[in-house]
């Protein structure tokens, strides 16, 4: 987190989108009380697997091993992000990156980061949307994620094209980003 952010939250600390508590964007008793976790499942059919590894039956749809998913886009979760995104509200980050980082913990455990050598890479936003929000959503994330977890953090991709996925259905936002990034450093990744 920048400086300058960091002083604008001290100077107007954001409300609570819950209880409209000031001081963080979402408290953590609102995010506990009502955002349940989405648990070890695959990403794609939601089925139970440990370690939130794909399933065997969704293996077969790509190579995608597994993801760690914090909770289902709804309700409070959705209106945070969604706060976030398009509502500029940058303090939405720490509440959003700390149910990362405990998702994250949940899952693999606080061994899985001494045993694996992860590296975290945000998605590149379009140049226009950066410049329309005034910040880089997912590198903020991506940054913050990997500083609160003590990993190493690279924008190693690169974006191909401005597509913008807003409004499109799932299956249309997946076509439209094939062959959209391209790895800046091969050998870092």
């Amino acid at each position: 987190m920048s400086l300058l952010v960091a002083a604008i939250g001290w100077l107007a600390p954001p409300d609570c989108l819950s209880c409209e508590i000031e001081g963080s964007a979402l408290c953590r008793e609102c995010s506990a009380a009502e955002i349940s976790q989405f648990g070890e499942r695959c990403w794609r059919c939601n089925s139970l697997s440990p370690g939130s590894r794909t399933c065997i039956k969704c293996r077969q749809s790509g190579p995608l091993s597994f993801a760690w998913i914090c909770t289902n886009y709804e309700g409070l979760s959705q209106a945070l992000v969604r706060k976030y995104k398009f509502g500029h509200l940058r303090a939405a980050a720490e509440p959003l990156t700390r149910m990362m980082a405990d998702t994250f913990l949940d899952i693999t455990g606080s061994n899985g980061i001494i045993t694996h050598d992860y590296l975290v890479v945000p998605l590149p936003t379009a140049t226009s949307r950066v410049r329309q929000r005034g910040f880089g959503h997912s590198e903020l994330l991506a940054k913050t994620v990997a500083c609160r977890l003590r990993l190493e953090y690279s924008s190693a991709l690169a974006r191909l094209g401005q597509s913008r996925q807003l409004g499109a259905k799932r299956d249309d936002r997946l076509m439209q980003l094939a062959d959209k990034f391209a790895i800046k450093n091969p050998q870092r990744v």
